[in-house]
Parts: structure tokens; C-alpha cells; sequence
């Protein structure tokens, strides 16, 4: 919750928030009904999902605006600035538009109760109705049953591959996380599912039934082949087909990676099935011109200096996909991973798996709320005895990027563990100088 006034206006733009999970939806309800309900204005399309729902957002929503639609999409979180999480015809929305609908959502009865999550959709939604934005994608925060984006009435849903997280809070299962990030599925409206193992996809489609959603998956009703990983310049090239277009349709994306190939899939299936289907240029078009920051975002190297991976990945399941990206496009070795983790991560299984793929690493600890703090000392202790594995340990992200860019030497960078990590990162100046040689 944040304070009154002013203070309460600054907060909700502080780079480095302090947030709190409340389950509950009757908050955001208020706080909506207040503002006039301004989710009511646009037509939505929602996601849900562990790993790849803001790469699946952001390709759906670079579709739409190619073909001419007025798209907002709300993700989350951002790596340096809030104002990423709110963009309109893939922009941000100009600041004298977002101040005062911030004002409006702070001055709200309504808004003392919310938490910054619950702040930053109302928020969201508002800047899409004064926008006039006609299509809004939205990403689910965490789970989706009892997430603020929930308030929705979407013309379609989908839902991402699920794995084990937040399992403090959705379950300890992938059955039971399914069931928490299926509770965006609603009556009428297409359940687009992705490349969901057979526990999780069962769950999710027994619940889709019980709540009258037809079902669209990838795998049945659509698919993709032919998929090609390139590194030089980074991007994934893939074949799609679906009952919509039986004749296939050939794609490209600069994103790399074999999952960015079925996220799109997942984007342009979401599109089908919900009214918003795409003319076939809109969506080559769409697919190769999304970005999205954070996700195996590689700056090349320059001026003797090594080349930079940046991953938000920080789970097991998504430093799988990581790794074998990695492996796909042989960057240039040694690989030095720069890994800041979160206390409530399964941090023991993510570095497990990324110290197959590193030649050192680096741990650190991001800047986050005390309770989220995990230990850097404890991992690298734990590296040793369990797994055989020596690291070093920086006492913050910019000292372990300081000391990865002079071990990588004229070989790769890689910053990953969360999104805060991948943030503070982007930003330091050293690797400004990285990404554009002259700064």
C-alpha cells in the first residue's frame, strides 16, 4: 500500500518499488468501479502462464498494430523504468497522459487500500481508455484466478508452458498452478494453450470445459515447424500452421530461440480464435518487428570489450531454455554468468543447471525488499558441496558486472536470475558503452 498525495504519486513511479502480494480481487473492483470502470472500454485479450507470457503479449500486441489496430499492452514487471509496463501502438504512453491518469488512480477513495500492483493495472486500464485504445493485451502479474488483471472480460485468453513458481502461493504442483492461471478462462471466450506438459494441460483443459471456453492448443489445433536459430544478427526463423491458415505460413523474429518460435505461435493462435485475426503480412510484419527487452536480449561486442546476453530467466525450467538457446547459437567462450537470484526463487535448481553451461559465475544479490534478499554466500557454499561448482560472490550488480566483463574477456557476458538483476544491469554505464560504443 502506499501513502497519500504526492508521496503516493512518486512511489508508484519508483524504479525499485517495494511490493506486497494480498489476494483478492475486491480492491482492484473498487478501485475500477470509482474510475468509471475504464476496463470496460477496450476489447482484452489475456494471458497467463510461468515462463513466456510477455514475450507471447508483446508479439500479439506488434500483430495488431501492424494491421491498424490501436493496441495497448500491460506487462510485467519492468527492468528500468515503470513506464514500460504501459505501452499504446508500441510506445509509451506520453507523460503528461500518464501523470494525470496516475493522479486520478491516486486520488481515488479507493486507491489507500491497493497494493502497487493492483495501482499500476487501474492504471494501465485507465491510459488504455483515454487512449482509445481498441485492443488491449494484457499479462497476468502472478497466477491469474485471484490476479488484478482478472477483473477482465476477455474476448480470449491463453496460457503459457507452466512450471514450478511462486509455489508458496499457487500450489505445489504443476496441476495445481494450472488451476490457479486457468481461472482467467471465461464463459464464450477461446483458451488458447501453449506447449503445456499432459498433468498441467489436462487440469487446464478440465477447467475450461467446466466454465464454457472452447479450447485452441498448439500441438492440435496449430503448429509450428521448421524452426531455425540464428546468431548472426539473433533470430529465430519458423513455419506456422493452423485450421485458419492450412497453407502455412513462414515467419521470422529477431528474438532467439526455439520457445520465442511457439510463444509467437501461441500470439497468432490468441488472434485467431479471439475476432482479431491478422491479414498474413500483419503478421510476418507483426512477428519481426516485436521486442521485447530482457528476453535473450544479446548486444554484440565492441571496442575489445565481450559481447552481453541479458535473460530475465529465474527459474529452472526457463534456464533450460536459456541454456539450449545458448548452445544453438555458440557465443564465444568463456561464458561468465552473472547470476542475482530472489530468497523466494528455487535458486538451488536454477544455478544447478546454469553452471553446466558457464565457464565461471558470478553471484550477486539485486537490489529488492529485505525479505526478498537471498544469499549469495550460502549459493556459492552450496555450489561447492553439492555440485563441485566454484563461484565467486559480488557484494552488488555492479560490481559483479564490473568483474564479468574483465573475466569474459573476448567472450560473452551473461546477466540473468530475475528481472531486477537484468534492470540494474541495462543501466550501468559500462554496458551502455557496450551497446552503443560511444556513450
Amino acid at each position: 500500500m502506499l501513502t497519500e498525495g504526492g508521496d503516493a504519486l512518486a512511489a508508484l513511479f519508483d524504479p525499485r518499488p517495494a511490493t506486497t502480494i494480498r489476494w483478492g480481487l475486491d480492491r482492484i473492483e473498487a478501485l475500477l468501479a470509482e474510475l468509471g470502470r475504464p476496463e470496460r472500454s477496450f476489447k482484452a485479450l489475456h494471458i497467463a502462464g510461468t515462463n513466456g507470457k510477455g514475450s507471447t503479449a508483446c508479439f500479439a500486441a506488434s500483430v495488431l498494430e501492424d494491421g491498424g489496430t490501436r493496441a495497448g499492452l500491460y506487462t510485467s514487471p519492468h527492468l528500468e523504468d515503470v513506464r514500460e509496463r504501459f505501452l499504446v501502438d508500441g510506445a509509451w504512453v506520453e507523460e503528461p497522459a500518464l501523470q494525470s491518469a496516475a493522479a486520478r488512480v491516486i486520488g481515488c477513495d479507493a486507491a489507500a487500500a491497493c497494493t502497487y500492483f493492483e495501482l499500476t493495472t487501474a492504471l494501465a486500464f485507465t491510459c488504455f481508455a483515454e487512449c482509445g485504445v481498441e485492443v488491449a493485451v494484457v499479462e497476468t502479474g502472478l497466477g491469474g484466478r485471484l490476479d488484478a488483471t482478472n477483473v477482465l472480460r476477455p474476448a480470449g485468453t491463453a496460457i503459457t508452458p507452466i512450471g514450478l513458481d511462486h509455489t508458496e502461493w499457487l500450489g505445489g504442483s504443476p496441476e495445481e498452478i494450472a488451476r490457479e492461471k486457468g481461472g482467467i478462462f471465461k464463459p464464450g471466450a477461446p483458451a488458447c494453450l501453449g506447449r503445456i506438459d499432459p498433468g498441467p494441460l489436462a487440469a487446464l483443459e478440465q477447467l475450461a470445459r467446466g466454465v464454457g471456453a472452447p479450447v485452441a492448443r498448439l500441438g492440435r489445433d496449430a503448429e509450428v515447424s521448421d524452426i531455425t536459430v540464428r546468431a548472426d544478427p539473433p533470430g529465430t526463423r519458423f513455419r506456422y500452421v493452423s485450421r485458419l491458415r492450412p497453407h502455412g505460413v513462414e515467419l521470422a523474429t529477431g528474438l532467439p530461440g526455439r520457445h520465442q518460435a511457439h510463444n509467437a505461435a501461441l500470439a497468432l493462435l490468441l488472434l485467431d480464435c479471439s475476432g482479431c485475426p491478422p491479414e498474413e503480412s500483419s503478421a510476418r510484419r507483426g512477428i519481426a518487428r516485436a521486442y521485447v527487452a530482457g528476453r535473450f536480449e544479446v548486444r554484440p561486442p565492441e571496442a575489445g570489450r565481450p559481447g552481453c546476453v541479458f535473460d530475465i530467466a529465474h527459474n529452472p525450467a526457463a534456464i533450460q531454455v536459456l541454456c539450449e538457446t545458448l548452445a544453438e547459437l555458440s557465443l564465444p567462450r568463456p561464458l561468465v554468468a552473472v547470476a542475482g537470484m530472489l530468497a523466494d526463487k528455487d535458486w538451488k535448481g536454477t544455478l544447478a543447471r546454469l553452471a553446466l553451461d558457464s565457464d565461471t559465475m558470478i553471484l550477486t544479490r539485486p537490489a529488492v525488499p529485505v525479505e526478498r534478499r537471498w544469499d549469495p554466500s550460502r549459493a556459492r557454499e552450496w555450489l561447492s558441496r553439492e555440485q563441485g561448482v566454484e563461484s565467486i560472490v559480488c557484494r552488488n550488480v555492479a560490481e559483479a558486472v564490473s568483474r564479468g566483463l574483465t573475466l569474459a574477456g573476448a567472450g560473452t557476458l551473461l546477466v540473468t536470475g530475475s528481472a531486477t538483476t537484468v534492470g540494474e544491469a541495462r543501466a550501468l554505464p559500462e554496458l551502455a558503452r557496450v551497446r552503443t560504443g560511444d556513450e
